[in-house]
């Protein structure tokens, strides 16, 4: 109850969850995009398999490093309050 209260209270962030889910799907998307360019015969489809899912993990990790460096300014905030 209390992590429900947290979230409630905007204590606790829900955005780098749903990021990561999100993540999941992008590199599933990438996956089916390369399958489908292989499937065709396309010779791109390496391409998009390597370049695709380090562009998606690039982009998700730039949207999640502000959710951790807020993470970790809270706890440098208590360790201060010590």
């Amino acid at each position: 109850m209390n992590r429900f209260v947290d979230i409630l209270l905007f204590r606790r962030m829900v955005a780098p969850v749903i990021l990561q889910v999100l993540f999941w799907a992008g590199i599933g998307g990438t996956l089916y995009g390369a399958w489908v360019l292989f499937s065709l015969g396309h010779w791109a489809w390496w391409i998009a398999l390597i370049f695709g899912s380090l562009a998606t993990r690039v982009l998700f990790e730039t949207a999640i490093l502000a959710f951790r460096a807020y993470e970790r300014l809270g706890e440098i905030r208590d360790a201060l309050a010590r």
